[in-house]
């Protein structure tokens, strides 16, 4: 008999949905991992001869299935979850949310509020985000700490200050984080103005620049809400698309936040310049902001991904509530129940987040040769019996608490809802002293 071949981790008995170009399924299948790489896809029976593992999971007829990417977060901002609810965006931000981030953030609470959010997306399945927000130095760390995949850039305003010393401190922190974080191999570094409306033309052609010179993603939000767009065509007399398009910072490297008012023109412009979108429904309906026209966006297709915002305007950081948002709002948005089916409804948290990070060729679906980013989904529950279809129980009946095993770049980083990689009471009593602080 020929020697059996080691590997680190082998997970079987499971339904694996690959979300690979043909959307394979495999049932009964296994995911064979050596290193931090998938070295094997099929039926479990083609592995007990084969290979021979340090570690097995047994998914017990669960699926397993990529992690979901999660492409727009603020996830220190779980420090703030619930300060100031049932507001609309703007009085959100400059009444309370600025304010109280003047006061209380620093590198204690951006750490452990980022390792807290941490916490909440690998437990219910996310296994890589991308991050705006401050102090982002300590949300690397957590995320390194916790096991996690992220993209990390510092939060750019231009608004309240000299806007070259703050371009200067900003993007200097941004060479840090390169550097920083150069071997890390699960955190990595993006540029992110906050927005056309809190930074000035100069800032953002200046961070297009360095984005482009140094081969990153470029972030920012755009059109979150019909205030912000009358503003910007009363001013400059063109939205907010057309204003990124005029002054150059739209390309295939460019990631929008919302995108929820926008005309069939900035459909076409962002069409045109393959620019990528990350659609945030519940903190757009829990803001009042709209409702995006997914619809239309992925007609032109045009590649829409998921994020969940921060958790202080949606007020969790669970995927889960975000497909089966993203499906039914857009069905009530255009009056028609095909127009977002459950497929791709996850195929946007998965491997449309992964195009969208221009991370396609190492995360996003179960393939040979990509990254080992996987979870396992119990099905074995009330709500998700009987299954005619895996997509539709996914995103209409399942909950992030659903999930098992979460496993990140070959590491398991939660078995049976436990996470390995930290102490997660210690994380929640940091952040409850923090709470107590700002109250």
């Amino acid at each position: 008999m020929p020697q059996k071949e080691q590997v680190d981790l082998i997970v079987y008995n499971g339904v694996v949905l690959t979300i690979n170009d043909s959307d394979e399924i495999i049932d009964g299948g296994a995911v064979v991992i050596k290193g931090n790489r998938i070295i094997f896809l099929g039926k479990s029976e083609e592995i007990k001869n084969k290979y021979e593992a340090e570690k097995e999971i047994d998914a017990n007829r669960g699926v397993i299935m990529p992690g979901f990417v999660n492409t727009h977060t603020h996830l220190a901002m779980s420090v703030f979850r619930g300060l100031a609810d049932d507001l609309p965006l703007d009085k959100w931000l400059n009444e309370h949310i600025f304010p109280a981030e003047e006061k209380f953030i620093n590198k204690d609470s951006a750490y452990w509020g980022s390792l807290l959010s941490c916490a909440e997306l690998i437990l219910s399945g996310t296994t890589t985000f991308c991050d705006m927000y401050f102090f982002e130095k300590e949300t690397g760390y957590a995320a390194e700490k916790a096991g996690i995949r992220g993209i990390i850039g510092e939060g750019i305003v231009s608004e309240f200050g000299d806007e070259n010393e703050i371009f200067a401190s900003k993007m200097e922190l941004t060479a840090e984080l390169l550097d920083k974080f150069e071997d890390s191999g699960l955190v990595s570094t993006a540029v992110e103005p906050h927005s056309c409306y809190t930074c000035s033309k100069e800032i953002l052609i200046k961070c297009k620049r360095f984005a482009d010179d140094n081969d990153l993603l470029f972030v920012t939000h755009l059109a979150e809400t019909k205030k912000e767009v009358e503003e910007i065509q009363n001013k400059l007399g063109m939205s907010p698309v057309e204003y990124l398009e005029k002054i150059g910072v739209l390309d295939n490297r460019t990631l929008l936040a919302h995108c929820v008012w926008l005309s069939e023109k900035d459909i076409e412009i962002l069409k045109k310049r393959d620019v990528k979108i990350s659609h945030c429904p519940n903190s757009n309906m829990k803001l009042a902001s709209g409702i995006a026209p997914i619809g239309k966006l992925l007609k032109k297709n045009i590649i829409v991904s998921l994020g969940t915002d921060g958790s202080a305007s949606n007020n969790k950081l669970d995927m889960f509530c975000e497909m089966g948002c993203a499906a039914k709002l857009a069905k009530v948005a255009t009056l028609n129940p095909e127009v977002l089916t459950a497929r791709e409804t996850i195929r946007m948290a998965t491997i449309n987040g992964a195009k969208a990070l221009r991370m396609e060729k190492e995360i996003g679906s179960l393939e040979i040769g990509k990254k080992a980013d996987l979870i396992v989904i119990d099905f074995d529950k009330p709500h998700l019996i009987p299954v005619y279809d895996y997509y539709s129980n996914l995103v209409y009946s399942a909950n992030g608490s659903d999930v098992n095993t979460c496993i990140i770049d070959g590491k398991i980083v939660m078995e049976n809802r436990n996470i390995l990689s930290f102490d997660i009471d210690e994380t929640m009593q940091k952040v409850k002293d923090i709470g107590e602080n700002i109250i």
